[in-house]
């Protein structure tokens, strides 16, 4: 079984992932998706993708 990473690691990846989805959620690229234009569904899409890579990440890094 891998050991867990170093927390220094683990707070890196967790800054990450909290920058990406403050980019996604909070800057000009949140107009273009939530513009007249796009599809209903556009956000869920996002936030589906957002808990895949979290659910990626996560695997690619506690399995045995």
């Amino acid at each position: 079984m891998r050991e867990p990473p170093p927390p220094d690691r683990q707070i890196d990846r967790t800054l990450a992932l909290g920058l990406l989805i403050l980019l996604l959620f909070s800057t000009p690229i949140m107009i273009w998706w939530t513009s007249a234009g796009s599809p209903w569904y556009l956000p869920y899409i996002i936030w589906l993708g957002v808990i895949f890579f979290i659910a990626w990440i996560n695997l690619r890094h506690y399995e045995p």
